[in-house]
Protein backbone atom coordinates (compact mmCIF):
# COMPACT_ATOMS: atom_id res chain seq x y z
CA UNK A 1 0.00 0.00 0.00
CA UNK A 2 1.38 3.07 -0.70
CA UNK A 3 1.97 5.70 2.21
CA UNK A 4 0.12 8.81 1.72
CA UNK A 5 0.49 12.14 3.49
CA UNK A 6 -3.24 14.26 3.73
CA UNK A 7 -4.88 17.49 4.69
CA UNK A 8 -7.93 18.81 4.14
CA UNK A 9 -9.26 22.02 3.08
CA UNK A 10 -12.48 23.87 4.07
CA UNK A 11 -14.73 26.42 2.76
CA UNK A 12 -17.52 27.64 4.64
CA UNK A 13 -20.30 30.48 5.11
CA UNK A 14 -23.88 30.97 4.66
CA UNK A 15 -24.13 30.17 1.21
CA UNK A 16 -22.32 26.91 2.54
CA UNK A 17 -25.47 26.00 5.42
CA UNK A 18 -26.14 22.43 3.74
CA UNK A 19 -22.86 21.66 2.61
CA UNK A 20 -23.11 22.21 -1.25
CA UNK A 21 -20.77 24.32 -3.59
CA UNK A 22 -21.19 24.88 -6.64
CA UNK A 23 -19.57 22.70 -9.39
CA UNK A 24 -18.05 26.12 -11.57
CA UNK A 25 -16.85 27.48 -8.35
CA UNK A 26 -15.37 24.10 -6.89
CA UNK A 27 -13.68 22.70 -10.15
CA UNK A 28 -11.23 25.89 -10.34
CA UNK A 29 -10.47 25.52 -6.75
CA UNK A 30 -9.57 21.78 -6.69
CA UNK A 31 -7.58 22.34 -10.02
CA UNK A 32 -6.20 25.03 -8.19
CA UNK A 33 -4.84 23.08 -5.13
CA UNK A 34 -3.01 20.37 -7.25
CA UNK A 35 -1.44 23.54 -9.73
CA UNK A 36 -0.62 25.03 -6.05
CA UNK A 37 0.93 21.89 -4.86
CA UNK A 38 2.95 21.46 -8.01
CA UNK A 39 4.28 24.90 -8.68
CA UNK A 40 5.74 25.16 -4.65
CA UNK A 41 7.27 21.72 -5.52
CA UNK A 42 9.08 23.07 -8.38
CA UNK A 43 9.74 26.31 -6.53
CA UNK A 44 11.82 24.18 -3.92
CA UNK A 45 12.86 21.17 -6.38
CA UNK A 46 12.48 22.32 -9.75
CA UNK A 47 12.14 18.94 -11.70
CA UNK A 48 13.51 16.44 -9.18
CA UNK A 49 9.76 16.27 -7.88
CA UNK A 50 6.17 16.13 -8.80
CA UNK A 51 3.06 15.77 -6.51
CA UNK A 52 0.27 13.34 -7.33
CA UNK A 53 -3.27 14.77 -5.59
CA UNK A 54 -5.85 12.36 -4.98
CA UNK A 55 -9.12 14.03 -3.34
CA UNK A 56 -11.59 12.47 -1.64
CA UNK A 57 -15.12 14.09 -0.10
CA UNK A 58 -15.42 15.33 3.78
CA UNK A 59 -18.78 17.18 4.63
CA UNK A 60 -19.63 19.01 7.97
CA UNK A 61 -22.73 20.97 8.41
CA UNK A 62 -22.28 24.96 7.34
CA UNK A 63 -19.59 24.50 5.48
CA UNK A 64 -17.61 22.23 2.23
CA UNK A 65 -14.49 20.37 2.94
CA UNK A 66 -12.52 18.49 0.64
CA UNK A 67 -9.66 15.82 1.24
CA UNK A 68 -6.46 15.45 0.24
CA UNK A 69 -3.98 12.82 -0.37
CA UNK A 70 -0.52 13.07 -2.00
CA UNK A 71 1.05 9.99 -2.54
CA UNK A 72 4.49 8.35 -2.25
CA UNK A 73 5.58 9.12 -6.46
CA UNK A 74 6.11 13.11 -4.89
CA UNK A 75 7.52 11.52 -1.53
CA UNK A 76 10.15 9.28 -3.36
CA UNK A 77 11.51 12.14 -5.43
CA UNK A 78 11.39 14.54 -2.51
CA UNK A 79 13.31 11.32 -0.49
CA UNK A 80 15.81 10.77 -3.24
CA UNK A 81 16.85 14.56 -3.27
CA UNK A 82 17.31 14.89 0.04
CA UNK A 83 19.28 11.46 0.38
CA UNK A 84 17.14 9.93 2.95
CA UNK A 85 15.36 6.65 4.10
CA UNK A 86 11.96 5.82 3.25
CA UNK A 87 11.01 6.61 6.95
CA UNK A 88 12.20 10.34 6.55
CA UNK A 89 10.26 10.80 2.99
CA UNK A 90 7.10 11.75 4.35
CA UNK A 91 8.31 14.18 6.61
CA UNK A 92 10.40 15.85 3.71
CA UNK A 93 6.95 16.19 1.99
CA UNK A 94 4.92 17.72 4.51
CA UNK A 95 7.49 20.62 4.89
CA UNK A 96 5.91 21.52 1.56
CA UNK A 97 1.90 21.42 3.04
CA UNK A 98 3.29 22.99 6.11
CA UNK A 99 5.39 25.76 4.26
CA UNK A 100 2.07 26.75 2.56
CA UNK A 101 0.13 26.59 5.81
CA UNK A 102 -2.32 23.57 4.73
CA UNK A 103 -1.73 22.08 8.21
CA UNK A 104 -1.20 22.93 11.46
CA UNK A 105 2.04 24.01 12.65
CA UNK A 106 4.05 25.85 15.18
CA UNK A 107 7.15 27.05 13.76
CA UNK A 108 7.94 29.49 11.64
CA UNK A 109 5.42 31.89 9.48
CA UNK A 110 3.74 30.31 6.28
CA UNK A 111 3.74 31.21 2.98
CA UNK A 112 -0.45 32.29 3.52
CA UNK A 113 1.34 33.87 7.08
CA UNK A 114 3.65 35.80 5.36
CA UNK A 115 1.80 36.91 2.42
CA UNK A 116 -0.35 38.36 5.48
CA UNK A 117 2.19 39.83 7.39
CA UNK A 118 3.70 41.89 4.07
CA UNK A 119 -0.43 43.26 3.05
CA UNK A 120 0.67 44.72 -0.21
CA UNK A 121 3.44 46.55 1.37
CA UNK A 122 6.87 46.63 -0.72
CA UNK A 123 9.52 44.56 0.75
CA UNK A 124 12.91 46.09 1.15
CA UNK A 125 15.50 43.66 2.08
CA UNK A 126 15.99 39.93 2.09
CA UNK A 127 18.72 38.53 4.11
CA UNK A 128 19.78 34.88 4.01
CA UNK A 129 21.51 32.88 6.67
CA UNK A 130 21.58 28.85 6.02
CA UNK A 131 18.04 27.31 5.43
CA UNK A 132 16.50 30.55 7.11
CA UNK A 133 15.58 33.77 5.50
CA UNK A 134 14.65 37.48 7.12
CA UNK A 135 12.18 39.77 5.59
CA UNK A 136 12.28 43.52 6.22
CA UNK A 137 9.93 46.22 5.34
CA UNK A 138 11.68 49.12 6.27
CA UNK A 139 12.34 48.40 9.84
CA UNK A 140 9.94 45.71 10.33
CA UNK A 141 11.42 42.45 9.86
CA UNK A 142 10.12 38.70 9.90
CA UNK A 143 11.93 34.91 9.93
CA UNK A 144 10.79 32.25 7.28
CA UNK A 145 12.45 29.20 5.93
CA UNK A 146 13.77 29.61 3.04
CA UNK A 147 11.47 27.00 1.29
CA UNK A 148 8.63 29.91 2.29
CA UNK A 149 10.68 32.47 0.69
CA UNK A 150 11.02 30.32 -2.69
CA UNK A 151 7.10 29.38 -2.86
CA UNK A 152 6.61 33.45 -2.28
CA UNK A 153 8.57 34.42 -4.96
CA UNK A 154 7.23 32.27 -7.18
CA UNK A 155 4.62 33.36 -9.91
CA UNK A 156 3.51 30.15 -10.41
CA UNK A 157 2.76 29.80 -7.13
CA UNK A 158 0.84 32.73 -6.33
CA UNK A 159 -1.33 32.52 -8.72
CA UNK A 160 -2.44 29.01 -7.81
CA UNK A 161 -2.93 30.20 -4.82
CA UNK A 162 -5.23 33.18 -5.68
CA UNK A 163 -7.05 30.96 -7.65
CA UNK A 164 -7.40 28.17 -4.68
CA UNK A 165 -9.50 31.34 -2.64
CA UNK A 166 -11.51 32.74 -5.61
CA UNK A 167 -14.46 31.06 -3.88
CA UNK A 168 -14.17 34.11 -1.73
CA UNK A 169 -15.09 36.59 -4.27
CA UNK A 170 -18.54 34.21 -4.20
CA UNK A 171 -21.34 35.91 -2.07
CA UNK A 172 -22.04 33.98 0.91
CA UNK A 173 -18.80 32.26 1.28
CA UNK A 174 -16.63 33.84 3.86
CA UNK A 175 -13.60 32.16 4.76
CA UNK A 176 -10.56 29.09 3.69
CA UNK A 177 -9.66 27.04 6.32
CA UNK A 178 -7.42 24.07 6.33
CA UNK A 179 -5.91 21.35 8.49
CA UNK A 180 -6.16 17.55 9.11
CA UNK A 181 -8.27 15.56 11.12
CA UNK A 182 -7.26 16.73 14.77
CA UNK A 183 -7.80 20.02 13.62
CA UNK A 184 -8.95 22.77 11.10
CA UNK A 185 -8.16 26.52 10.99
CA UNK A 186 -9.50 29.37 9.63
CA UNK A 187 -6.53 30.74 6.97
CA UNK A 188 -8.36 33.63 5.09
CA UNK A 189 -11.31 35.74 5.02
CA UNK A 190 -13.00 37.22 2.63
CA UNK A 191 -11.70 40.58 3.64
CA UNK A 192 -8.29 39.15 3.37
CA UNK A 193 -8.53 37.53 0.06
CA UNK A 194 -7.50 40.90 -1.73
CA UNK A 195 -4.19 40.79 -0.17
CA UNK A 196 -3.41 36.94 -2.03
CA UNK A 197 -3.78 38.83 -5.34
CA UNK A 198 -0.65 37.87 -7.54
CA UNK A 199 1.17 40.94 -8.13
CA UNK A 200 2.07 41.94 -11.59
CA UNK A 201 5.82 40.76 -12.74
CA UNK A 202 7.41 42.38 -15.30
CA UNK A 203 8.70 41.13 -18.09
CA UNK A 204 12.22 40.72 -18.77
CA UNK A 205 14.45 42.13 -21.81
CA UNK A 206 16.93 39.67 -23.23
CA UNK A 207 17.86 41.12 -26.29
CA UNK A 208 17.58 44.77 -28.33
CA UNK A 209 18.73 44.78 -31.54
CA UNK A 210 18.22 46.35 -35.30
CA UNK A 211 18.26 44.29 -38.13
CA UNK A 212 18.31 44.92 -41.70
CA UNK A 213 15.71 42.18 -42.84
CA UNK A 214 13.38 41.27 -46.13
CA UNK A 215 9.44 40.34 -45.95
CA UNK A 216 6.66 39.64 -48.18
CA UNK A 217 3.01 41.18 -47.12
CA UNK A 218 0.72 38.41 -45.63
CA UNK A 219 -2.13 41.38 -44.79
CA UNK A 220 -1.78 45.20 -43.98
CA UNK A 221 -3.30 47.03 -41.64
CA UNK A 222 -4.80 50.72 -42.28
CA UNK A 223 -5.68 51.24 -38.71
CA UNK A 224 -3.97 53.29 -36.35
CA UNK A 225 -1.70 50.74 -34.23
CA UNK A 226 -2.47 47.68 -35.87
CA UNK A 227 0.29 45.76 -36.77
CA UNK A 228 1.14 43.94 -40.23
CA UNK A 229 1.44 40.49 -40.81
CA UNK A 230 4.52 39.84 -42.84
CA UNK A 231 6.73 36.60 -43.82
CA UNK A 232 10.73 36.92 -43.53
CA UNK A 233 10.34 33.40 -45.63
CA UNK A 234 10.34 31.25 -42.42
CA UNK A 235 7.74 32.49 -40.65
CA UNK A 236 4.94 34.87 -40.26
CA UNK A 237 5.27 37.50 -37.87
CA UNK A 238 3.17 40.45 -36.70
CA UNK A 239 5.16 44.19 -37.22
CA UNK A 240 4.42 47.52 -36.09
CA UNK A 241 5.40 49.97 -39.01
CA UNK A 242 7.04 52.79 -37.44
CA UNK A 243 8.10 54.61 -40.30
CA UNK A 244 6.37 58.21 -40.90
CA UNK A 245 7.29 58.07 -44.32
CA UNK A 246 6.63 55.27 -45.60
CA UNK A 247 2.78 55.21 -43.94
CA UNK A 248 2.28 58.81 -45.61
CA UNK A 249 2.77 57.39 -49.14
CA UNK A 250 0.54 54.34 -48.18
CA UNK A 251 -2.21 56.68 -46.41
CA UNK A 252 -2.14 58.76 -49.72
CA UNK A 253 -2.05 55.70 -52.28
CA UNK A 254 1.60 57.02 -53.45
CA UNK A 255 2.13 52.93 -52.65
CA UNK A 256 0.32 50.09 -53.89
CA UNK A 257 1.33 46.85 -53.17
CA UNK A 258 0.66 43.14 -55.11
CA UNK A 259 1.25 40.00 -54.58
CA UNK A 260 5.15 38.85 -54.47
CA UNK A 261 5.95 42.28 -53.33
CA UNK A 262 9.31 42.30 -50.55
CA UNK A 263 10.14 45.07 -48.16
CA UNK A 264 13.25 45.44 -47.17
CA UNK A 265 13.11 47.31 -43.44
CA UNK A 266 15.35 48.40 -40.90
CA UNK A 267 13.90 46.36 -37.81
CA UNK A 268 13.99 46.27 -34.10
CA UNK A 269 14.12 43.29 -32.43
CA UNK A 270 13.15 43.08 -28.58
CA UNK A 271 12.86 39.49 -27.22
CA UNK A 272 10.90 39.00 -23.43
CA UNK A 273 11.35 36.37 -20.90
CA UNK A 274 7.98 36.95 -20.20
CA UNK A 275 5.72 34.11 -17.79
CA UNK A 276 4.45 31.82 -20.71
CA UNK A 277 7.93 32.01 -22.09
CA UNK A 278 9.90 34.22 -24.90
CA UNK A 279 8.23 36.89 -26.40
CA UNK A 280 9.37 38.66 -29.59
CA UNK A 281 8.24 42.59 -30.71
CA UNK A 282 9.15 43.62 -34.36
CA UNK A 283 9.06 47.36 -35.13
CA UNK A 284 9.93 48.34 -38.61
CA UNK A 285 11.40 51.50 -38.26
CA UNK A 286 12.01 52.24 -41.99
CA UNK A 287 11.17 50.10 -44.94
CA UNK A 288 14.42 50.70 -47.09
CA UNK A 289 13.15 49.05 -50.42
CA UNK A 290 10.23 48.46 -51.95
CA UNK A 291 10.75 45.70 -54.61
CA UNK A 292 7.56 45.09 -56.67
CA UNK A 293 6.02 41.07 -56.78
CA UNK A 294 6.48 41.64 -60.81
CA UNK A 295 9.67 39.95 -61.97
CA UNK A 296 11.24 40.42 -65.01
CA UNK A 297 14.20 37.88 -67.04
CA UNK A 298 17.29 40.23 -67.26
CA UNK A 299 18.29 41.20 -70.96
CA UNK A 300 21.30 42.97 -71.68
CA UNK A 301 20.70 46.41 -72.58
CA UNK A 302 16.90 46.06 -71.98
CA UNK A 303 16.74 47.65 -68.75
CA UNK A 304 18.95 50.17 -69.81
CA UNK A 305 17.53 54.08 -70.49
CA UNK A 306 15.74 54.53 -73.54
CA UNK A 307 17.82 57.01 -76.00
CA UNK A 308 16.71 60.12 -76.82
CA UNK A 309 14.10 60.65 -79.96
CA UNK A 310 16.20 62.33 -82.45
CA UNK A 311 14.85 65.17 -84.48
CA UNK A 312 13.53 64.97 -87.67
CA UNK A 313 15.51 65.39 -90.57
CA UNK A 314 15.60 68.31 -92.11
CA UNK A 315 14.68 70.41 -88.71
Amino acid sequence: MMDMTSFRIVYDGPALERSEMDVRELAPALLAIGALLEAATQAIHGDKAKPQVNVKGSFKTGSFGIDFNVGLNLLDAIGDFFGTPTAAKLANAVTIITGIGLVAHNGRKTLIELIKWVRGRRVTRVESDGNVARIYIDDESVEVEQLVLAMYRSVAVRKALERTLSPLENPGITSFGAGDDQRVIKLVTTDEAPLFHAPETEDELLLDEVRRMAFSIVSLAFKDDNKWRLHDGNATIYATIADPDFLRRVDANEVGFLKGDVLVCSVRVRQWHAEAGARTDYVIEKVLEHRKGMRQIPLPGADDPAPAPRPPAGD
